[in-house]
């Protein structure tokens, strides 16, 4: 008889996955790390599946770690969306949402749309664009909520986190190490590019760039076409074309991306659409507890 996975030994691994290290996953969980090696443990045992290389420098997911990663955010994100059709009640109202390409084609979309489902009399209008006008559309008061890079946005955050970035390049991808790496980069201010080359400089590792686009569709082509390699989020590898690289390939360790949460003080009616966005974002992206009554960062 087919048993049915544990919750919170999958809430352990996708938290382990998104912080890239135990400690921080301990940190989130309000966990010890050796309690939250056990539970990683337990899993892998229960499904026969290593998930993690584990290296000092962090972990990564192993290949049946990416198959499972989606997985148990469906599973998660069905049961809190049970508590949360349950608890509707009557909230209303139009919030309207900024966030960055890069997660506006992770998984927070599907999640989106679950919120839709879970508060129907909630209208969500959402905006996708960079950190700079997000943050000018803020402060304007044409945005409620907006995630962005908090380096770019004019505004103190509600919350911070920081999210791992793999090297990726397509399936077949192998590196000539006699060759300067061929590199697909991120054009405007992205702060990621800056770190990328900062960390290939001081690897010693030669680099070209063959392709920039400020667009991350035309970046993953790129990789999935074998143009060169780049750094993407976990929730942005197309798994079934392209491969995580590292240290068989003699890349340093990737950049991390830093991510604010930000928003405008809500009136009125709109109090409480604004405030059950803001907790259901918190609970989606893992950012811990969020008060029911938060204090919004002034706009001044």
């Amino acid at each position: 008889m087919t048993r049915d996975l544990d919750s919170s030994l999958l809430r352990t691994f996708v938290t382990v996955a998104e912080t890239g290290a135990v400690g921080a996953a301990a940190s989130r969980l309000a966990r010890t790390q050796a309690a939250v090696s056990m539970q990683l443990r337990r899993l892998e045992e229960d499904l026969g599946q290593r998930l993690l290389d584990r290296s000092p420098r962090g972990v990564q997911l192993t290949e049946a770690g990416h198959l499972l990663l989606p997985y148990a955010h469906t599973i998660l994100g069905a049961s809190a969306d049970a508590r949360r059709a349950l608890s509707a009640g009557q909230v209303s109202g139009t919030v309207r949402l900024g966030m960055l390409e890069d997660i506006a084609v992770g998984r927070l979309p599907r999640a989106l749309r679950r919120f839709s489902i879970a508060y129907p009399r909630v209208a969500l209008e959402i905006v996708v664009d960079g950190s700079v006008t997000l943050s000018k559309r803020l402060a304007e008061g044409a945005l409620d909520v907006v995630v962005a890079d908090p380096a770019l946005v004019e505004a103190a955050p509600l919350l911070t986190w920081t999210q791992p970035l793999f090297w990726v390049g397509a399936r077949g991808y192998g590196r000539d190490a006699d060759e300067p790496l061929a590199l697909v980069a991120f054009g405007g201010p992205c702060l990621w590019q800056q770190n990328v080359l900062t960390a290939l400089r001081r690897a010693g590792i030669a680099w070209r760039i063959v392709c920039t686009s400020t667009s991350l569709p035309a970046v993953q082509s790129a990789v999935e076409a074998g143009l060169g390699v780049s750094v993407l989020l976990e929730g942005n590898i197309r798994s079934e074309s392209m491969r995580i690289l590292g240290r068989a390939e003699n890349l340093p360790e990737a950049p991390t991306a830093d991510f604010g949460l930000f928003m405008r003080e809500a009136a009125g009616a709109q109090v409480a659409a604004v405030r059950t966005l803001q907790r259901f974002l918190c609970e989606e992206l893992h950012l811990g507890f969020c008060e029911s009554e938060p204090r919004v960062p002034s706009m001044e």
